[in-house]
């Protein structure tokens, strides 16, 4: 390890724990000792190794000191790539710049990457290209610097080997299949693109997030059915069967690989990625690293074609070994798969990083950002021309440009082939782990406390430890040390009632962490997850240390959105206590004109009133929309991760706000619990001007008119015009309503809002019931499609004993299904229900939503019968058969029976017997007009009837007039030549021929054809570097830059003879040549999808007119 300009290597005997070396001197420069300065060494003898170690042991001040220069942080992961020789060998402290010190942090996925280069925990990382992405997308402060390659087959979807195929893994009368991937990884890209390509979507696949090594764990104890992984954890699913069976069908298998999903255009890579900030101040260190990185990757590419420098038992290939196994001693096996999966990677030479014919990274960055947007990964669409010059500068070429110019040289000095490194572990034992339940009772001298590790090793794994600290006045909490792994890793403080005070996480200059303080006593938790991010090179001092004392001060009285003893943190922190008055008062995410809020952001406000209800208005909002919300609770009642101890029972979720749409003043019965939580990333509104965050205004507030009709509204004065919250209808009904809309009907919507839930809490008559039915005036709610998959459904559940959805969903009402089928038999345990409404994070395409009618079934009959009802004026005279021995709708909406026709006057009878003629003339009349006025009654419901048939036919129209184009492409007797689209292209192309052809334009479709009649073989079409050879008889298309295959369609159209058809106008400028365009033949019916204000429209044939001229 190195202390202080000491640097230890032990010759005999073993290394101190903690710290691995591959082989053992000491060295000591000689300036450190006042010797002449030089490059030489002193070795020390064995015998004089223990006493120098017990003297470095009495240094303590020495092991801790900081690095004296820039200190770098670079995320990694465990992958076998070249640049692990720099990693491993510390080239880079060796060699430095001027006095910086280089520390490799290895990260479980680029998803949390992403956070701690915008954080500023990392300066430079290696991400998946899709981590990248979603950063890009989601406008995170930092820029891809260099492609350090493509992943060509070096990860997959690693599966049991009974599962044949991607459509294997979706149910079929068995549970569907659990995959497991790191979130917002290059293999969660992976996943779902397998999923869409397969035409299947999220709902039918249990896609679950964990890292590789809890990928590997699971995969041994059999409970995921394989996963999306990369290096180890790929390798070590198919080196070892699945939960240990024996079974042939349980080995694991690879069936989908990168490469292959890199064929249908889904293409993945890693980048180096460094922070705006470190750009910013220390471009030279960018360059050096970058410069390293591909010096490795250079010699890689030449010389393991060329020689034996990385073959599987060389030097090279076992360092690569050591840095992905973390072993001192890797076997033979991990030396082969080692030297197998650097092969898997495909390595990009400096110059075709720059060349976009070899890859486009911006665009790879937006496409992959898209389809993140269609998964519904990110809630912000990324696509569009006006956003392509954004991700075109946030790929910053300057390094790469350099090296290129100064040239790269083969490795050639011995150092590169030893481990000089030391690895950061933790020690052996629980003895580093930190006390819990212990109590003190602080001073004014203080009490220092830690985390129970010691430098140089990691702090402990799976910690949870408390410390209680106790004064007569109050408690000061100083934070001296803070170096953890965020998000997980990290300190919570909480105030004698068990109220959170503060939560910090991820790596701290101590000097920018606030004291807190607390009443009387304060309690302390440190706790971390099973993830160890394994620093190497120069080892840092991590975990904490904090010291408590007493004092007589007390907090001070803070402003909106600050914190801290004495108000120094510019952010809120911590539940802070907040009384409504007359006058506003307002809480803030952080102070006023401080431009953004910060990453990990914990807060709450317990807002009380003198009054039975409070108001609340946003008078500020640009929070991430999908990522960082403010929520509203019923009640006093901490939520989960705001207390010291969880609930007895979560308190009522009233109203989540994210993005950037201020909603209307709202109130609330008193009181209200408000968080705001934020992650890692993007700690703005994408796109918003000015400072990010929000301010809430609050006050007292009169009880507002009573708005909700048969249901409880959670916002008191029904402001809202979507669904929130807990809906409750008290009572027992056989039937009911409810809306994603609130206060009026879905037809009115727009668009519903993404990361919403609503529930309706709901009971019908239990006695005999068999089941629900539903039918739904209004529904249009987001379905999956051939690129996009959603899980925005109404699910409905059985209440539980504690009246909370219980059990697996009894009935599923999704987009894109028919309202007229929602018939479900179940058997229940009783008529209490809920129906919860989940959006997830976007609609590609607004969506208004939805008005549900509800019945309990019972028995045999319908929903109508034995209690059920009649939904009037929907679907004409009655959507659902009525029970003719119950009929409902007050007697307008039923079978009529022998009980509800006429009685016959029984006087009038006797006159008509005894032969009075005038009066049964008049009988005669009266019954012929009762008999009209019931006719009329009937037809007009007819019409009725039809009216809404035809107005639920929307866009519908039939064609009177015969007409055609002006032109009418392509011409008679030729044929149309069209090239396939891959799937996450498909949204780019105006002009599709369904489901993925793109038609070329009018003068390459002519050459074509010719080439295809005269039997060419191959035809050139383009210009480099977009230049393709045609096979026109093979159906083949080539990319000649990268030998990228695509499949070709050619569509013959016979002549046509002239036809009694009046020719139409010219198409408009804005409309392409090749858009084909209707001829309309009287009696066809054609569906308008949009209507042009020129007259034309966008729309498709529905039915075709039968043929009275042929050749029309």
């Amino acid at each position: 390890a190195k202390f202080h300009g000491f640097e230890l290597r032990s010759e005999t005997g073993a290394a101190p724990q903690g710290v691995r070396r591959r082989d053992a001197v000491l060295r000591v420069a000689g300036s450190d000792l006042g010797l002449p300065h030089s490059s030489l060494h002193y070795q020390i003898k064995p015998t004089c190794y223990q006493t120098m170690l017990a003297r470095l042991a009495l240094l303590p001040a020495l092991a801790a000191a900081a690095c004296a220069g820039k200190q770098v942080r670079v995320g990694t992961f465990g992958d076998t790539n070249p640049e692990a020789l720099v990693v491993m060998s510390d080239w880079l402290n060796t060699n430095k710049v001027a006095n910086e010190c280089w520390t490799f942090y290895r990260q479980p996925s680029g998803g949390l990457s992403i956070a701690k280069l915008d954080s500023g925990d990392l300066d430079m990382a290696l991400l998946g290209s899709t981590p990248y992405a979603a950063a890009a997308a989601r406008r995170g402060r930092l820029k891809a610097v260099s492609v350090a390659h493509l992943k060509g087959s070096s990860q997959a979807l690693v599966t049991r080997a009974r599962f044949n195929e991607p459509k294997d893994l979706a149910p079929n009368g068995t549970a569907k299949a659990t995959i497991a991937t790191p979130r917002t990884s290059t293999t969660h890209y992976i996943a779902l693109a397998v999923i869409a390509n397969a035409r299947m979507d999220l709902t039918d696949v249990n896609l679950v997030f964990m890292s590789p090594n809890e990928i590997m764990a699971a995969w041994d104890a059999g409970t995921i059915d394989g996963a999306c992984a990369w290096g180890t954890a790929m390798q070590h699913m198919l080196n070892n069967p699945w939960g240990g069976s024996a079974a042939a069908d349980d080995k694991g298998r690879q069936m989908v690989s990168a490469s292959t999903v890199a064929e249908w255009d889904y293409r993945t890579g890693n980048v180096v990625a460094a922070s705006d900030d470190f750009i910013a101040n220390h471009a030279d260190l960018v360059e050096y690293l970058v410069a390293a990185f591909e010096r490795t990757r250079h010699d890689y590419r030449i010389n393991s074609l060329t020689s034996d420098k990385w073959a599987d038992d060389s030097d090279y290939n076992e360092v690569v070994a050591r840095f992905a196994t973390l072993s001192d001693t890797p076997t033979s096996q991990e030396k082969t798969d080692t030297y197998e999966l650097l092969a898997r990677f495909e390595y990009l030479s400096v110059e075709d990083q720059l060349k976009a014919d070899k890859i486009d990274l911006p665009k790879m960055t937006q496409d992959s950002a898209y389809f993140f947007y269609e998964q519904k990964v990110l809630a912000e669409d990324p696509s569009g021309a006006d956003q392509a010059p954004y991700y075109v500068a946030n790929f910053d070429k300057t390094y790469l440009n350099s090296v290129k110019s100064a040239g790269l040289s083969l490795l050639s000095e011995a150092a590169w082939e030893t481990v000089n490194a030391p690895i950061q572990e933790e020690a052996a034992g629980d003895g580093d782990k930190c006390p819990t339940a212990v109590t003190y009772t602080v001073t004014t001298s203080g009490t220092t406390f830690n985390d129970g590790s010691s430098e140089p090793y990691a702090y402990a794994a799976d910690a949870d430890c408390e410390w209680k600290f106790m004064a007569g006045n109050y408690v000061n909490i100083a934070i001296d040390k803070l170096m953890s792994e965020q998000p997980d890793d990290g300190l919570e403080i909480y105030d004698k009632d068990g109220d959170l005070l503060a939560a910090f996480t991820g790596r701290w200059d101590p000097n920018d962490l606030p004291d807190i303080r607390s009443s009387d006593e304060a309690t302390v938790k440190w706790t971390t997850n099973s993830y160890d991010e394994n620093a190497i090179g120069y080892l840092e001092d991590v975990g904490f240390q904090a010291t408590s004392s007493s004092t007589v001060s007390a907090p001070s009285n803070c402003s909106p959105g600050e914190s801290g003893a004495s108000c120094e943190y510019a952010y809120c922190l911590g539940v802070v206590d907040e009384a409504s008055a007359t006058l506003a008062n307002t809480i803030r995410s952080q102070a006023a004109g401080t431009s953004a809020y910060a990453p990990n952001s914990r807060c709450g406000w317990r807002i009380t009133s003198t009054t039975a209800h409070v108001e609340l208005k946003f008078t500020e909002l640009a929070i991430e929309n999908g990522f960082d919300f403010v929520k509203i609770y019923e009640g006093a009642t901490a939520p989960t991760g705001f207390s010291l101890t969880a609930p007895a029972a979560e308190p009522k979720l009233l109203y989540a706000a994210t993005g950037s749409t201020l909603p209307p003043k709202l109130v609330f019965a008193a009181p209200v619990f408000v968080t705001f939580e934020s992650d890692g990333l993007g700690n703005t509104a994408v796109g918003a001007t000015g400072d990010g965050g929000f301010a809430i205004e609050h006050k007292v507030a009169a009880k507002p008119a009573d708005c909700a009709g048969d249901w409880t509204s959670p916002v008191a004065n029904c402001a809202l015009d979507h669904c929130t919250g807990d809906a409750v209808r008290a009572g027992v009904h056989s039937h009911g309503s409810f809306s994603s809309s609130s206060g009026k009907s879905a037809a009115d919507a727009t668009d519903y809002l993404a990361k919403t839930t609503c529930r309706w809490f709901f009971e019908v008559p239990d006695g005999g019931l068999a089941g629900l039915s539903f039918r739904a005036p209004v529904w249009d709610v987001e379905a999956s499609g051939t690129l996009t998959s959603t899980t925005d459904a109404v699910e409905i559940y059985q209440q539980g004993d504690d009246g909370a959805p219980s059990g697996d969903a009894v009935a599923t009402l999704k987009g894109g299904d028919d309202p007229a089928d929602w018939d479900f038999d179940f058997s229940a345990t009783s008529g209490k229900f809920v129906a919860v409404f989940a959006s997830d994070l976007n609609n590609p395409v607004p969506k208004k939503g939805f008005d549900l009618v509800y019945a309990g079934k019972y028995g045999s009959a319908d929903a109508g019968a034995n209690g059920g009802f009649c939904l009037c004026d929907f679907g004409g005279n009655c959507a659902w058969p009525c029970d003719e021995e119950a009929p409902a709708c007050g007697g307008t909406c039923h079978v009529p029976t022998s009980k509800d026709e006429a009685e016959i006057d029984l006087g009038l009878l006797y006159g008509l017997v005894f032969g009075l003629f005038v009066p049964l003339l008049c009988v005669i009349g009266l019954a012929f007009a009762r008999y009209r006025r019931k006719i009329q009654g009937k037809l007009k419901g007819e019409r009725a009837e039809l009216k809404k048939f035809k107005d639920s036919i929307v866009g519908m129209r039939v064609v009177t007039k015969a007409v055609a184009p002006a032109a009418l492409p392509p011409p008679p007797g030729t044929a149309r030549w069209y090239w396939q689209e891959s799937a996450p292209r498909l949204h780019t192309h105006a002009n599709l021929k369904p489901p993925h052809w793109v038609p070329y334009d009018a003068s390459t479709s002519a050459a074509l054809e010719e080439s295809f009649q005269k039997g060419w073989e191959t035809i050139l079409i383009g210009t480099a570097p977009r230049q393709y050879k045609i096979y026109p008889r093979r159906m083949k298309q080539v990319n000649e830059a990268t030998g990228f295959e695509r499949e070709l369609l050619r569509e013959a159209t016979a002549a046509r003879q002239a036809a009694d058809v009046e020719s139409g106008a010219p198409r408009p400028p804005d409309v392409d040549p090749d858009e084909p365009c209707m001829v309309l033949r009287v009696g066809s019916i054609v569906q308008i999808a949009r209507q042009r204000e020129d007259g034309w429209a966008f729309g498709s044939l529905t039915m075709e007119a039968p043929v009275t001229q042929p050749g029309l």
